[in-house]
């Protein structure tokens, strides 16, 4: 198996690259690092620099060809975003839609696990999850986690009264 250290970037078309970089600005705290094809793409990135996110206007894509409409997903349903551990959700709802963000509803994807969807000022639908302080431990041990879970689903049980001396 291939092994990847994560999903590098989305790219979106926008029908107003200047509205749009500074919505992801203002909204996420990116920046801009790069800027080419006369101005019609802007690459940014992350507070972090894990994440980035590549706006650009016109018909032609990166690898070449056409693409398709602005706000059209495509086949994508979403992308999404994770809140810093401890930051509030309704705290960050509204700082969304002073972004300039739609706010569409709230749920929870787990117990525990809120969530928040949004349009962006392109129309395209994007989730911010906040996850419990423990999350990414979890996911981390998650292996061995299985791992244990395989190994005693393999041993046999035996009721108290059936367990052999």
């Amino acid at each position: 198996m291939i092994a990847f250290k994560g999903m590098r970037h989305i790219a979106l078309k926008v029908a107003d690259l200047e509205r749009s970089v500074h919505f992801y600005e203002e909204a996420f705290g990116m920046r801009r690092f790069a800027g080419k094809h006369g101005g019609t793409f802007t690459a940014m990135v992350s507070p972090g620099l894990k994440d980035q996110i590549s706006l650009s206007i016109g018909d032609d894509t990166e690898a070449g060809g056409k693409s398709g409409r602005v706000g059209e997903h495509g086949g994508i349903d979403h992308f999404g975003f994770i809140l810093s551990p401890g930051s509030s959700l309704e705290r960050t709802i509204e700082h969304m839609k002073s972004c300039g963000a739609t706010y569409l509803h709230s749920h929870d994807i787990a117990k525990g696990v809120p969530s928040a969807f949004f349009r962006d000022p392109d129309g395209y639908l994007f989730q911010i999850v906040r996850f419990p302080r423990f999350t990414r431990l979890y996911v981390a041990f998650l292996p061995l986690i299985n791992w244990f879970r395989s190994q005693s689903a393999s041993r046999p049980r035996y009721a108290p009264e059936e367990r052999q001396v």
